[in-house]
């Protein structure tokens, strides 16, 4: 992330600004929200037609600050109408503007209204309470899944009253966890849990309208609801260790007990936590406010080996730890590869394709030596940028001569391209060089070069149809080296490669 910018806006609501931010105009596509209104301080508005949908630019979540060791927060927070919306002409006269920049005003002016609204209560309005009147109050679309919609579509009226009577507390984005409800919990409502996958995270924010900063009073604690079979999950809990500014996050790992390995059915329960804050003016004890998250999942007999693929996250990097270039080189607007490469992101069509076709598919965010192989048919790794650690590669040749298939989904990575892609970026004031190519291509040849294998330096791109299927090739490598008697499908493609080198 931009850390200087980060920081001046957490200085801005840590001093009881309220920032209202558009998402950004990049969907339909999954994990595109723009910074600031990706920030849990901050309060990101996403844009819906005069039909209640969701407008098709309104970037989508999750967050993706917390890859690819966790797993993104909810956002938007709420959305409002930004799609043809009628507004002032530079030139005189009206035109229709559309954008999550047209629906995030319409944010700002209820919030100045509301704010005027309840000067008698000053005290109490912050960026977190402003927050939580708005998202409590917003109503829910149908059909719509939370990366989508947030809380829900603007209420203004619902909203102050909520605010009227609202005394300082804290709540919880999402306030509840149910894996069984969908759409609106896409993509957790996608799949079911089962005795030895890897963990789902889900990330839930924590929203401290009692004052700028605060902490847990001691631990969350789980508490099954043993009549609903709330003993078969195993529940983890990691979290700020302080809130500031006005919000922190509670990241909730659950995962089934060996007892369920064969069972079918619902499993419930809640977390407790109590936030406390500083008390405030005449106050002499801290401020407290105890919460309860309750959490339903639908478990399933483990599902056989051969149904299993194992994402492996933990090797795609994003901007902005480093300048790592877009996969597809004809997208020179925005150079930039800042979506994530996770299965609920980017990659949400192959995941949906996968899961439609019986396959469960679970996400590794740690290295190749955390994983058991004989759990899984297949490990996919697909846009890869970090390098192996010696211990990786050989525990991975292990597991596929004990019968584990591997698919590499491979970009291009060329020296000469990289050079020419570079830019000048007027922030920071200097040259931006990427770290490495669409894929990291030399710690992929490292990895496979055990199976006598290898990807080039060359660049492709094309059309091209593979069984009756019309596909596209874009800015991808080339297999240079391949065992004996294996089986390769060709095609001529353009080089972009050379083509880029030439006009650039």
């Amino acid at each position: 992330m931009d850390h200087p910018f980060v920081d001046k806006v957490w200085e801005l609501t840590a001093n009881k600004v309220i920032m209202i931010s558009a998402i950004g105009n990049d969907g339909p596509l999954y994990g595109t929200l723009n910074n600031p209104a990706d920030q849990m301080d901050v309060i990101g508005v996403g844009g819906i037609n005069f039909e209640d949908q969701i407008a098709k630019f309104s970037s989508r979540g999750m967050t993706t600050w917390e890859l690819p060791g966790g797993y993104g927060r909810l956002k938007p927070d709420i959305v409002t109408y930004g799609s043809a919306v009628t507004g002032s002409n530079f030139k005189g006269g009206c035109r229709s503007l559309s954008g999550t920049s047209v629906a995030s005003p319409v944010v700002a002016g209820v919030v100045t209204l509301l704010y005027s609204s309840v000067r008698h209560k000053e005290d109490l309005i912050n960026p977190a309470s402003m927050k939580q009147a708005l998202m409590a109050s917003a109503r829910r679309l149908p059909g719509v899944n939370m990366f989508e919609q947030g809380h829900g579509k603007l209420d203004l009226i619902k909203a102050y009253q909520i605010l009227s009577a609202y005394q300082p507390q804290a709540s919880l984005s999402p306030s509840y966890i149910d894996l069984t409800e969908c759409p609106y919990m896409w993509p957790y409502c996608s799949q079911p849990i089962y005795f030895g996958g890897m963990s789902t995270i889900v990330n839930v924010t924590i929203l401290n309208g009692m004052g700028v900063t605060g902490k847990l009073a001691g631990k969350p604690t789980w508490h099954p609801y043993v009549p609903q079979f709330g003993n078969y999950i195993d529940v983890s809990i990691s979290y700020s260790s302080v809130l500031w500014p006005w919000s922190g996050y509670l990241a909730v790992a659950i995962s089934v007990v060996q007892d369920a390995v064969d069972w079918d059915g619902v499993a419930a329960g809640h977390i407790i936590l109590t936030i406390e804050s500083p008390p405030q003016g005449d106050e002499s004890d801290p401020r407290r406010s105890t919460l309860k998250l309750p959490v339903r999942v639908r478990i399933i007999p483990t599902p056989p080996r051969s149904k299993r693929l194992l994402w492996d996250q933990y090797h795609n990097l994003r901007y902005p730890s480093g300048y790592f270039p877009r996969d597809n080189l004809l997208k020179k607007t925005d150079p930039l590869d800042w979506n994530g490469d996770h299965i609920h992101t980017n990659f949400k069509d192959m995941y949906q394709h996968l899961r439609s076709g019986g396959y469960f598919i679970e996400v590794l965010g740690a290295p190749f030596t955390c994983f058991d192989a004989k759990q899984y048919g297949a490990l996919l790794l697909v846009d890869a940028e970090e390098e192996y650690f010696p211990e990786e590669i050989s525990k991975l040749k292990r597991d596929i001569d004990e019968g584990l298939s591997v698919l590499v989904f491979a970009d291009w990575y060329n020296t000469t391209v990289m050079k020419k892609v570079k830019f000048y970026d007027e922030n920071t004031r200097q040259w931006w060089m990427p770290d490495t190519g669409g894929a990291n291509i030399p710690a992929l040849n490292e990895l496979i070069a055990p199976w006598d294998m290898a990807f080039s330096d060359s660049v492709y791109a094309g059309e091209f149809s593979l069984a009756s299927h019309d596909m596209y090739y874009a800015s991808g490598s080339s297999i240079s080296k391949f065992p004996e008697g294996g089986l390769i499908i060709t095609q001529t493609l353009k080089d972009q490669g050379e083509t880029l080198t030439v006009l650039v």
